[in-house]
């Protein structure tokens, strides 16, 4: 399960070795015969009841919108062999803390593999925003081991910085609404840190960011970076646009987009436009996950998505009231690699991250002592 999150960093330097994503594929199929293998090609019920679900509603929308059923099929094979193998993997049962463990010793590979973009050219074929997704998990893992860990807390918090700061420097602002999600989620579910802390934390937030506005300490920041430093890269360039002439100025066109995708959303509000709308009439993709929703089903979409997506809230709040700690904090990086992408990049048919993580919180099923203990907690 680490292996298939991680993948799309692990495997870059061959990627760009061929110049091909081919070797992800490949590997991506390999996981899911293991897979398969492991548990003698049993799949669970709920697993063929989605595929069904979703392989009906990809016919009907081609067999509705036939003029748009030459991008309807493409999306629908994509989602099969690349969204719906992360389906599968999510499905798997195991220990949350030997996942979190996996997820460790993964996500440290995975820095090494990656980290090494800046200086050698062999990866340069990794773009900023395939390098800044790619190396948030790592991040997120180390800043969870520095909490967690007992030995070794300095090299974790240096792991963490050093990562962190490599993300800012050469991947894409999206992956730093990843880091905001996260933050987010843990400040919203969390019962580890008491309700005086949260509040503590949020005046503090409140009055860092007053002083950063204040004294234009971000524009100062990437400008010594840039010019000072010659950390001359294109993702402190959208930044500092972005702080300097607003971010719908650096948003690369995604104001056009939406704009352009919500005028077809009032048109057809309740059922929407179909599978595939937006890259008929734009050539791209909706690059946000709601937006997308209401184009192609509109508002009967959105109330179905919402049903699934409170009932999967409902799975991630029992993990955080109980002791399930492994389950927990991976899930919680895994909702936020998945919106911190799908909230301004993507398409949530061909996010596999996101199935992933949609299946293993449907799969999360608590001990019965930890249901007891958890009664007890609230009571």
């Amino acid at each position: 399960m680490a292996l298939y999150i991680f993948q799309f960093g692990l495997l870059q330097p061959i990627a760009s070795v061929v110049n091909s994503q081919w070797p992800v594929a490949v590997f991506t199929i390999g996981l899911l015969f293991i897979m398969l293998l492991n548990n003698k090609f049993i799949i669970k019920d709920y697993v063929m009841l989605f595929l069904a679900i979703f392989s009906t509603y990809f016919m009907i929308n081609a067999l509705v919108y036939k003029e748009s059923s030459f991008i309807i099929l493409p999306v629908f094979i994509e989602f099969l062999f690349k969204s719906f193998s992360g389906f599968l993997i999510g499905s798997l049962d195991t220990d949350g803390e030997f996942l979190y463990e996996a997820f460790l010793k993964v996500a440290l590979l995975n820095f090494l593999v990656i980290g090494l973009h800046p200086s050698v050219s062999f990866l340069d074929s990794m773009n900023y925003m395939r390098f800044g997704y790619a190396m948030a998990p790592s991040v997120i893992m180390f800043l969870f081991a520095f909490f967690d860990k007992k030995e070794h807390k300095l090299l974790w918090l240096l792991a963490t910085i050093t990562s962190f700061l490599l993300t800012v420097a050469y991947g894409s602002r999206g992956a730093l609404v990843v880091f905001f999600v996260l933050g987010l989620f843990v400040f919203l579910f969390s019962k580890r840190i008491p309700l005086s802390s949260k509040l503590t934390i949020m005046a503090l937030g409140i009055l860092i960011v007053i002083l950063v506005i204040r004294y234009d300490l971000i524009v100062k920041t990437i400008d010594y970076v840039y010019y000072d430093l010659g950390v001359k890269t294109y993702a402190l360039i959208k930044f500092r646009k972005m702080f300097t002439r607003g971010f719908w100025e650096a948003s690369s066109g995604r104001d056009k987009i939406y704009k352009r995708l919500w005028s077809h959303i009032v048109q057809k509000p309740t059922v929407g436009n179909g599978i595939g709308f937006a890259q008929k009439v734009s050539g791209f993709t909706s690059h946000n996950l709601f937006l997308q929703v209401l184009l192609e089903s509109g508002l009967i979409g959105l109330l179905l998505w919402s049903c699934i997506w409170v009932y999967s809230i409902k799975k991630y709040k029992n993990m955080a009231i109980q002791k399930e700690n492994g389950f927990y904090k991976i899930t919680t990086l895994l909702i936020s690699v998945s919106l911190g992408r799908l909230l301004f990049s993507s398409d949530i048919w061909l996010r596999p991250e996101y199935w992933f993580t949609l299946s293993m919180l449907i799969n999360f099923e608590p001990k019965q002592q930890n249901i007891q203990e958890s009664l007890s907690y609230n009571n």
